[in-house]
């Protein structure tokens, strides 16, 4: 197999089922940047981050052993479908452990951000606080655009990946975009 970057996920896959492990390493090559963005806009900790990776490949290629590929061959989208339901379940746990793990002696600060302009020298700052007003959406309206804007998907493929209609897919993206522009507005967040 001499020019497996040119060959179809598809392909790919089959070679890996025939006993060629380069092939999965061609696919992980391909996708590893983007599948790893969008896993780390999600959750926000490298450390999680990476184990989620690692745990998105050990369940493709169980899945793989067991006889299941990807539909219609699109292994980024399977990829981002099983990275993105590792991240919702690594966030109901975040989410349950902070509401069951109180710091003893301790009331909860609720963070309460200023007005925040973006410049080059704000803009990390900027950024993270944006980011967490992206965690505040609603799970539907949070994967849709942390699967467009950090994982690249179009929204056909977000449509697929989250197995609802493209037009279910642009109206969750209007609507977090929505409630994205009124937390800003709320925060006084604005973008300069």
């Amino acid at each position: 197999m001499n020019n497996q970057n040119s060959m179809t996920d598809e392909k790919l896959i089959q070679f890996y089922l025939n006993g060629d492990p380069n092939a999965l390493a061609t696919l992980v090559e391909l996708y590893k940047d983007r599948i790893y963005r969008s896993i780390y806009s999600i959750v926000q900790d490298k450390h999680a981050a990476e184990e989620i990776f690692r745990e998105v490949f050990i369940r493709i290629i169980n899945n793989l052993m067991a006889g299941k590929t990807a539909e219609d061959g699109n292994f980024l989208q399977w990829a981002t479908k099983i990275a993105n339901g590792l991240c919702m379940e690594y966030t109901r746990k975040s989410r349950q452990a902070i509401v069951l793990e109180p710091v003893p002696g301790k009331e909860p600060v609720e963070e309460s951000p200023a007005a925040i302009s973006i410049h080059p020298s704000g803009y990390h700052e900027s950024h993270g606080k944006i980011k967490s007003m992206i965690d505040m959406l609603p799970d539907q309206q949070r994967e849709v655009l942390v699967l467009n804007h950090y994982a690249g998907l179009s929204f056909r493929e977000i449509a697929e990946t989250l197995q609802c209609s493209l037009n279910s897919a642009l109206d969750t993206m209007r609507f977090g975009l929505n409630n994205l522009r009124k937390l800003m507005a709320e925060k006084e967040v604005v973008l300069q």
